[in-house]
């Protein structure tokens, strides 16, 4: 079953990487592409990371803190990638071809930014419920 999960999660990221390739479209330079996707997927992990230890810092996870938390990660950062990067992406190719103004393109990073922070939040209370979860399917199975 573990095995399943992780291949559904290699192929959420593949989509994310791919999606977000797509959107950068053919003018850009591959070397730009690719520094563009790999800062946003990192920023992505930085920030379901970061926010999953916020979640669970006063709780007793106890042995399940890394397979439980690399799951989670694994899980939520290419949805967010999914989510965000595409047109974060895209609105990026269009500053860079001179298509839109430096003034729209900070609107929508201010608006992805704030799209961005509510997915953080709501994640923040669904990482304590589903740790709470596992802590309360371990501790009876250890009973």
């Amino acid at each position: 079953m573990l095995l399943f999960i992780y291949i559904c999660i290699f192929i959420l990221n593949a989509v994310a990487i791919l999606l977000t390739y797509r959107f950068l479209g053919n003018d850009l330079e591959k070397k730009e592409k690719g520094i563009f996707i790999v800062v946003g997927v990192a920023l992505m992990y930085l920030l379901v990371t970061l926010v999953y230890y916020l979640s669970t810092k006063n709780m007793n996870l106890g042995y399940v803190t890394n397979e439980g938390q690399n799951l989670i990660t694994f899980s939520f950062v290419p949805v967010n990638a999914i989510l965000i990067l595409p047109f974060l992406a895209s609105s990026y190719k269009y500053l860079r071809m001179g298509k839109i103004e430096k003034n729209i393109f900070k609107r929508r990073i201010v608006l992805l930014l704030v799209l961005l922070l509510v997915i953080l939040v709501i994640e923040f209370f669904y990482f304590k419920n589903i740790q709470a979860g596992i802590l309360s399917i371990v501790s009876s199975g250890t009973n």
